[in-house]
């Protein structure tokens, strides 16, 4: 599977389990970035250029940006943490 198919196939996976459009970009400078823009139209899901190489970074990604979307803003740290305990 080349890069940009794995890139389609997260989209996917996150506009299924938040049931909501998105837009997804790759940031190549910031390899360990992961963000979540909620305050437009469609919110901006920014993945560092790791999930391609590191696949625990594209599932904890992925939990990320779909709980963040799911509460409607952006998850601290210690939140985050918790939810991941509890799966």
């Amino acid at each position: 599977m080349d890069d940009q198919e794995f890139l389609d196939r997260i989209k996917a996976k996150l506009e299924l389990l938040t049931g909501a459009e998105i837009q997804l970009e790759l940031d190549t400078e910031k390899k360990e970035q992961l963000k979540v823009e909620l305050g437009l139209p469609v919110p901006l899901v920014s993945l560092g250029a790791n999930v391609l190489e590191y696949s625990g970074f594209a599932r904890m990604a992925i939990e990320y940006v779909v709980a963040s979307i799911r509460t409607g803003r952006e998850l601290n740290t210690l939140e985050f943490q918790m939810l991941l305990s509890r799966n």
